[in-house]
């Protein structure tokens, strides 16, 4: 029987890389919970606010060009702290172009902060193990996306404020935040 050490995920939490492993698990949770919560609930969420089924349609599109931007714009643009801040002024009345570039925002620092961590975490470990180590913040990331569906949905039932259901969304961008901070970068294999 092999032992711990010898298992490539064995390995993601030798020299003092655990704790920051488990961060980036958190963060890539929240950071999929987010996109998927957005991706399948932004259209049901603004028509309620009382925007027309073509408008709604058109911020799920600007939320995925948004995300180009926050891919190319890189740190700036996909952060985490911008996702809280632009998904919750989602809830908020505005007009309708502000209410755009709010959205492209919201696609940027959830969908470009999503393509970025991948880097980031291909960064932080040594060659043998980048793979399993993307490998398994991937996987644990996508319990996140199955979730978001789910638990925005019951919110949607129950009827609650356009804001609430916005903040509920945007409180994995806090967690995701508070996760990265987190993260030993003196253990990074670029650090070493």
């Amino acid at each position: 029987r092999p032992s711990r050490n010898s298992l490539p995920i064995g390995k993601l939490f030798l020299d003092g890389r655990g704790f920051s492993t488990v961060m980036f698990w958190v963060a890539f949770f929240m950071c999929l919970f987010m996109v998927y919560a957005l991706s399948s609930w932004l259209t049901k969420l603004m028509a309620q606010a009382g925007y027309s089924l073509g408008s709604a349609l058109t911020f799920v599109l600007v939320l995925n060009f948004g995300a180009i931007f926050g891919a190319i714009g890189g740190g700036w643009l996909a952060d985490f702290a911008l996702a809280a801040v632009s998904i919750t002024l989602l809830g908020v009345k505005m007009p309708t172009e502000a209410l755009f570039l709010v959205v492209g925002l919201a696609g940027a620092s959830t969908i470009g902060t999503q393509i970025l961590i991948y880097a980031y975490v291909g960064q932080y470990y040594p060659m043998a193990i980048r793979s399993t180590g993307i490998g398994f913040a991937s996987g644990v990331g996508r319990s996140g996306a199955i979730l978001a569906p789910i638990v925005i949905g019951t919110l949607v039932g129950m009827a609650l404020p356009l804001e609430q259901n916005f903040i509920a969304i945007a409180i994995p961008a806090v967690i995701a935040l508070i996760a990265v901070g987190l993260v030993n970068q003196s253990r990074s294999a670029s650090a070493l």
